[in-house]
């Protein structure tokens, strides 16, 4: 049974009517009623969908469709649909549509009048209380949808900004990273520094910070990004366009706060994966790293030269020699080349394993690991070449370590 077939007094809301009136696609469909619509949702889903539970305490549910496609339901927020509109975020995401009368549109607030006049205007001053995190939904939203701000709403913003520090951490790395997903940032930073939201959520920027000149940086190393996405067959091309948004905020953490980028990124509660990728982005490619690929290599010690840099050894080559342009392209290209070439569930196979070693000094010995990098450095210096050349050193090497 369709929905509009149904007995339920229902309404899409929110972002999909905001679209809709946009005429832009949307794949999430909100859907309020004045009654449970848990039921219904449940029993229309069968064969078509995946049902479940976003907050069962609420009656807040999802149907899956294949290709991504969404419908979120839930009760009314108040007694009416004209209250629940008034309580949500911003005039723009307050309209309605009747889901049995599609031409009759709940606007209480003038949300279309603001859509045509491409402004964002908070609906009460009340709603960055109720969810602080909306300030920043609103900072993304005039930034994608390149919307202007109005003047009583940024006040807003600036008078209640302490509030974020309320909001769980995880939702505010979320947010963050679907803001920096954007690839026009100069108007984003602008707002969030003049909400001194950026202030409130890390500080006080660094002395030589403008959001001007990270603005056009940032477009700069996304042309770069983007450029080598579409040009290279290299799996790892088809892995960052995934990543872009964690780029994207490192590299503003690390302009912004340089000193204070460790407890910030631990703050926003990173993932173990998240953490790495944006370490690597933090720590610069080492001098000493740098003189030896002044030096003739072979693929092999290309390969070893990334897994020097681990972790993320490839994401730190591409960031800073690629999108920095800290390295000729070429020669970015033949290192993440050789490195893909030789790994082996990400790292680079030894000339001797940990068994060969422990024949010369004995097993569980603890030098087995240091001898193991030994080899290694030996062979990016061009000393040793070959298993052979390799055992030979370690014959050559044993009599300092204990067997047992």
């Amino acid at each position: 049974m369709a929905l509009r077939d149904s007995d339920l007094n229902a309404w899409l809301v929110g972002g999909c009517v905001r679209d809709l009136l946009l005429d832009k696609e949307c794949a999430d469909v909100d859907i309020v009623s004045s009654e449970d619509p848990s039921d219904w949702a449940r029993s229309w889903a069968k064969g078509r969908g995946r049902w479940f539970w976003l907050d069962e305490q609420r009656k807040q549910s999802r149907i899956l469709l294949a290709g991504g496609i969404s419908f979120d339901f839930a009760p009314l927020r108040a007694a009416t649909i004209t209250d629940d509109l008034k309580a949500r975020d911003y005039t723009i995401n307050a309209i309605a549509i009747a889901v049995n009368d599609p031409a009759n549109l709940f606007d209480p607030l003038g949300g279309i009048t603001d859509l045509n006049n491409r402004c964002l205007r908070m609906c009460s001053v009340a709603g960055f209380s109720d969810d602080p995190l909306r300030m920043l939904k609103g900072v993304r939203h005039a930034a994608v949808l390149s919307f202007t701000v109005e003047k009583n709403t940024i006040h807003a913003m600036i008078q209640q900004a302490q509030l974020l520090k309320l909001v769980a951490a995880e939702r505010i790395r979320e947010e963050l990273l679907k803001i920096f997903g954007v690839r026009d940032l100069s108007g984003i930073l602008q707002l969030l520094t003049e909400t001194t939201i950026f202030q409130v959520l890390f500080g006080a920027p660094a002395t030589n910070w403008t959001d001007t000149d990270f603005a056009v940086n940032h477009q700069s190393i996304d042309d770069r990004f983007m450029d080598f996405c579409s040009q290279t067959s290299l799996t790892l091309g088809k892995v960052l366009p995934q990543q872009r948004p964690l780029f994207h905020l490192a590299a503003f953490l690390i302009a912004y706060a340089p000193h204070s980028f460790k407890p910030i990124s631990s703050r926003l509660r990173l993932s173990r994966a998240q953490q790495r990728l944006a370490k690597a982005l933090y720590d610069d490619l080492p001098a000493l790293w740098l003189q030896q690929l002044n030096n003739p290599l072979s693929d092999r010690q290309r390969a070893l030269a990334v897994e020097q840099l681990h972790p993320g050894g490839a994401e730190r080559i591409f960031f800073h020699g690629w999108c920095r342009q800290q390295l000729p392209e070429d020669l970015v290209i033949a290192l993440l080349s050789a490195y893909e070439q030789q790994q082996e569930e990400g790292r680079i196979p030894d000339l001797v394993d940990g068994e060969g070693v422990a024949a010369y000094v004995g097993a569980n010995n603890p030098a087995i690991g240091k001898l193991l990098q030994q080899v290694k450095s030996l062979e990016m210096t061009g000393e040793l070449k070959t298993r052979a050349a390799a055992l030979a050193w370690l014959q050559s090497q044993h009599f300092g370590f204990d067997k047992n």
